[in-house]
């Protein structure tokens, strides 16, 4: 059982200081930013498969999810969760040796989520990363722009066999724009890339897990601000102990191990200096909660 706990675990590859001087915007006046958590899929799983040191008779819950952000200029998604043709992906491109370990609970895709509230097409959707639980649904958006950093799309174009599938990735209907980020610091982060020059939406690099793998920065009108961190950690607790992931997961999904080791530290760190900010793991369903606003709700 222990075996399949951990194998189902890696079928999610989930994989510093305050801002300051950062941004042109004045925060005096913040824009009315809100967002909310597409759910799309969850497993459960031991929470000491998700970092170095958890507990082996704690189970935990984790979720495929995408954020929809709300802005006055427009809505974008960060990430997409697993999409409509996540089966069909997967039974394309993962690797025989590893579909009888690898699976996902059942779907409801961001898209159908969207189209059956009647919300307006989505223009851009943002990546994380590349990985497959991440990527699933860009071929549900053929209207939106996918903006990925330029690392990012460097390092999809090369295989990498129960991560990254082609299936996902190669449609001529994806509008890829990759992007490069400012040398403008934020907050721990030497370059940073703010959205709509408000201050409200501010994506930074953070490789390791990935060698293009972003961060996101969300302060809302109401002054609560997050920072969204991909698969760099896929637990909360994993920032306040600074812990790496299991070794067994961690050797196979992250790309750069020190780097991913050195992206934890530097959490860490932020963590200690800015309490305030809620770090949310991409898959971390207990910080989900905590948000408290599962699509249509939205926090403002």
């Amino acid at each position: 059982m222990l075996r399949l706990f951990i194998f189902l675990l890696l079928a999610t590859p989930l994989y510093a200081a305050q801002a300051q001087g950062s941004t042109s915007a004045n925060m005096d006046s913040k824009p009315a930013v809100e967002l909310s958590i597409i759910k799309t899929s969850d497993i459960t799983t031991l929470e000491a498969l998700t970092y170095s040191g958890g507990d082996y008779t704690k189970a935990v819950k984790l979720q495929h999810v995408a954020v929809l952000v709300r802005h006055p200029k427009g809505s974008f998604l960060f990430d997409a969760g697993l999409g409509k043709q996540i089966d069909a992906q997967f039974k394309q491109d993962m690797p025989l040796w590893a579909r009888p370990f690898f699976g996902y609970g059942p779907v409801t895709a961001a898209r159908a989520q969207l189209d059956a509230a009647d919300y307006p097409p989505i223009q851009r959707v943002f990546l994380s990363h590349g990985h497959w639980d991440h990527a699933s649904a860009l071929v549900d958006f053929p209207e939106a722009q996918i903006w990925l950093s330029q690392q990012e799309k460097d390092f999809l174009a090369t295989p990498h066999p129960a991560a990254v599938f082609p299936s996902q990735i190669s449609a001529a209907s994806i509008q890829w724009k990759p992007f490069k980020f400012n040398d403008k610091p934020y907050g721990p982060f030497a370059q940073s890339l703010d959205l709509f020059d408000d201050g409200s939406v501010v994506f930074a690099p953070l490789a390791g897990h990935t060698p293009g793998s972003i961060v996101m920065y969300i302060t809302l009108a109401s002054g609560k601000k997050f920072l969204f961190v991909g698969d760099a950690v896929w637990k909360a607790e994993a920032v306040a102990k600074q812990r790496p992931k299991m070794w067994i997961p961690g050797s196979i999904v992250d790309n750069d191990k020190a780097l991913a080791l050195q992206a934890v530290g530097a959490l860490t760190r932020l963590h200690e200096t800015e309490p305030e900010l809620l770090i949310v793991p991409a898959h971390d369903a207990a910080i989900h909660d905590a948000i408290g606003a599962y699509f249509p709700q939205f926090v403002k």
